[in-house]
C-alpha cells in the first residue's frame, strides 16, 4: 500500500513554489510568470527624465496656472516680494483649525522643520540633507508677519521650494496659524543660541547658491 499518494507530493511542491514566490520587497514582489503589466515603463516621481523640462519627472504646473476657486499669486521668491507680502492680512487668523493644520504640517513641513518647528526634522538629523532648516523659534521667524510666512509657503524661501502648486490658499493660511501655534506653545528644550544662529545664517547663503 502506498503511504504517500502523488497528490500529496504535488501539494508539497505547490506550497514550496508558492512560498518561494513571496518577497518582502514591495518593489520586487517575487517571481511572476506574467510581468508585462507589472514592470511599469513609467518614470519614478523623483527620477531624472530627459523628456521633461529641467530633466525632472515631477514638474510643476504650467506657468500661470490657477487652481479652481483660487486667485493668482504673482509674487516670486525674492526679498522684495517678501516685503511686499508683509502687508497681507490673514483671513483665517480667528478660524484656526488645529487638527487639520497639524495634518498639513506633518505632510509638508515635519520632515524638515521637525515636530516643534526647531528645524530638527529627520531629513536633517539623519544627515541626508546638510543645510539646517530654519527654526520657527528664531527671531527672524518670530518677527515675520503672517503675510511673509504665507509668502514663504507659497513662493518658497532660501533652498525651500514653492509649495503654492501643492497647497491651497486656505490651507496655506492654516499652516501659518499652526506655525504661530508652535511658536506660542512648543519652545523646544534642545534649541541653543548656537543652533538658532546657525539656522539664521544658513538660508541666505543657501539662497545665493541656488541663484548661481
Amino acid at each position: 500500500m502506498k503511504i504517500f499518494s502523488s497528490k500529496y507530493y504535488f501539494g508539497i511542491v505547490a506550497v514550496l513554489l508558492l512560498l518561494s514566490s513571496c518577497d518582502e520587497n514591495r518593489n520586487h514582489p517575487g517571481y511572476s510568470f506574467f510581468n508585462d503589466m507589472e514592470e511599469s515603463q513609467a518614470y519614478e516621481t523623483y527620477s531624472e527624465n530627459p523628456y521633461m523640462p529641467g530633466g525632472k519627472t515631477m514638474a510643476g504646473p504650467v506657468e500661470g496656472t490657477v487652481a479652481t476657486h483660487e486667485h493668482a499669486y504673482n509674487f516670486v521668491k525674492s526679498p522684495e516680494d517678501e516685503q511686499r507680502a508683509a502687508s497681507l492680512e490673514n483671513p483665517l487668523e480667528n478660524d484656526f483649525k488645529q487638527d487639520k493644520a497639524k495634518v498639513l504640517y506633518d505632510r509638508f513641513c515635519l520632515a524638515c522643520h521637525g515636530e516643534n518647528g526647531a528645524g530638527q526634522g529627520t531629513l536633517f538629523t539623519s544627515g541626508k540633507y546638510p543645510i539646517p532648516p530654519a527654526s520657527y523659534h528664531a527671531d527672524r521667524a518670530l518677527n515675520k508677519t503672517d503675510g511673509q510666512l504665507f509668502h514663504n509657503i507659497r513662493a518658497g524661501y532660501g533652498v525651500m521650494g514653492a509649495h503654492g502648486a501643492q497647497i491651497s490658499v486656505e490651507d496655506s493660511w492654516q499652516l501659518v496659524n499652526y506655525i504661530r501655534h508652535l511658536q506660542a506653545t512648543s519652545k523646544p528644550e534642545n534649541e541653543s543660541a548656537e543652533e538658532t544662529t546657525e539656522n539664521e545664517n544658513s538660508e541666505p547663503a543657501a539662497e545665493s547658491q541656488e541663484s548661481e
